[in-house]
């Protein structure tokens, strides 16, 4: 069954599919379905497996006990509430399930961008209100957040600092004020501002990132097992991959993954100074670090017995179960897709899309339908509605231009009374248009949470996390 989640649009609402309350009864028949002694990965059943990968990751995490596991996962950057809610909606149904909460921190991803857009408005006034990027490290290329250093101490340091004149006029204090950390390395800096929000507030999930995941026994079974019969799984990975494509109309060769090619494994290979390559089966175990599908594939079968997922990684995870039920002959375990829309707490502007079709729309009935003015010349008015209902027949060419001439004298009389308004209507568009883009920017709902104010922000994750937990 293909599905099309849609982020939510009204500010503080949430999307849970499936709800909260059927959770737990996926949990136990995720469990039920998962534990076979007929399917067999890395010398193990499915069941010696799953148990030694539970065992492993909760040694690393530093976790304990025989309840479910939960998993949630994201790249460690500063990501917007409607992704960071999985945490806390995670934290929740683990408290409701008596369960561990695991966090996966996908560091084996790759740092795309040093910079962090604000909205800047001075004044209250729309025409001011714009991006603007702000630098708190250079960019060297796309390297791995694990191998991903700081190149500029100073600037890592000081950017909460440089970063002030921007939100001088937003009417509170960000969270970015307080709570920006140095560091090191970018994933573990941004990791341990987000952990101590949590922890502060209440949440405290295990947290593993992928890169020590990859490093352990089960993973390497798991690991060893695919390359070892890679024609077979390519198949059901590139068969799996088509047919979304096919169900979605997507014709890009990258989406939801490339294609592996003949040789060619679901992983990558991590090398010296941030760089990697392509996994063939020859290719050292210890050093391998899964792609996409290939780390939802282990987590959801391989590792947990419930997966939270953000929308893009509900929809592509479509191909994952395709690829369980082609490669492992098994029913693939269910998932829940979660995402939420918060807005910074800016001042908006009253102006809405509608108001804006319908301004443009009085601009065109002024230029060409200035008889419909409810200020127009009655005169005029009353020879345009003459001439309308006298239209001559199409056969008396002579006619028919002396009817147009007239017609045209009048439409121009009544467009020449209607300038003013013109200009008036015209002026007003520009003014919606202005309101209408400046609350395209304010109201965007992918600012990292650093940008929000606290007395915003926590209410709001954790009265999710509280609605995942049943209270």
């Amino acid at each position: 069954m293909r599905h099309r989640f849609r982020a939510p649009k009204a500010d503080g609402e949430v999307l849970a599919e499936p709800g909260f309350d059927a959770v737990p009864g996926l949990v136990e028949a995720n469990r039920a379905r998962l534990d076979r002694a007929d399917v067999v990965v890395g010398g193990l059943s499915l069941h010696e497996l799953r148990a030694l990968a539970r065992r492993e990751a909760l040694d690393q995490a530093g976790g304990t006990g025989d309840g479910p596991l939960l998993l949630a996962g994201h790249q460690p950057e500063l990501s917007h509430p409607g992704v960071w809610v999985k945490n806390f909606a995670l934290n929740g149904l683990a408290r409701r399930l008596g369960g561990a909460p695991l966090n996966l921190i996908v560091d084996n991803d790759t740092l795309k961008s040093t910079a962090i857009r604000f909205p800047v408005l001075r004044d209250h006034d729309p025409a001011s209100v714009h991006f603007q990027a702000l630098n708190f490290d250079t960019l060297a290329g796309e390297v791995p957040y694990e191998d991903r250093t700081v190149h500029d101490g100073e600037q890592f340091r000081t950017f909460a600092e440089r970063a002030a004149p921007l939100w001088a006029d937003w009417g509170y204090e960000p969270l970015l004020a307080k709570h920006w950390a140095g560091g090191t390395n970018v994933g573990e800096a941004f990791t341990a501002m987000r952990v101590g929000r949590e922890r502060a507030w209440g949440c405290r999930n295990l947290e593993l990132p992928i890169s020590r995941l990859a490093r352990t026994d089960a993973f390497a079974r798991f690991a060893r097992h695919v390359l070892g019969d890679l024609p077979r799984f390519r198949a059901a990975y590139n068969a799996a991959i088509r047919a979304y494509r096919v169900a979605n109309r997507v014709r890009s060769a990258n989406h939801p993954a490339p294609e592996l090619a003949e040789g060619e494994g679901p992983f990558w290979v991590r090398t010296g100074a941030g760089r990697r390559q392509r996994a063939t089966p020859a290719s050292d175990t210890s050093e391998l670090r899964p792609r996409a599908l290939t780390l939802t594939l282990f987590a959801r079968v391989c590792l947990g017995d419930f997966f939270i997922h953000g929308i893009g990684g509900g929809k592509y995870d479509e191909v994952t179960d395709d690829i369980i039920r082609d490669y492992f002959g098994i029913e693939p375990p269910a998932y829940q897709v979660l995402s939420a829309t918060l807005h910074l707490p800016l001042p908006a502007f009253p102006s809405t899309a509608r108001d804006l079709q319908a301004a443009e729309r009085r601009v065109r009935d002024l230029r060409w339908n200035p008889h419909a003015r409810p200020d127009a010349p009655a005169d005029l008015v009353r020879e345009h509605a003459r001439l309308a209902a006298s239209e001559p027949p199409y056969g008396d060419h002579a006619a028919r231009r002396e009817w147009f001439r007239a017609l045209q004298r009048v439409k121009e009389g009544l467009r020449e009374a209607a300038t003013t308004g013109v200009s008036a209507a015209a002026a007003e568009v520009k003014r919606i248009r202005s309101e209408v883009e400046a609350n395209a920017i304010l109201r965007r709902r992918d600012y990292p949470w650093v940008l929000y104010p606290e007395d915003t922000l926590r209410p709001f994750l954790t009265g999710a996390g509280e609605r995942a937990r049943g209270s």
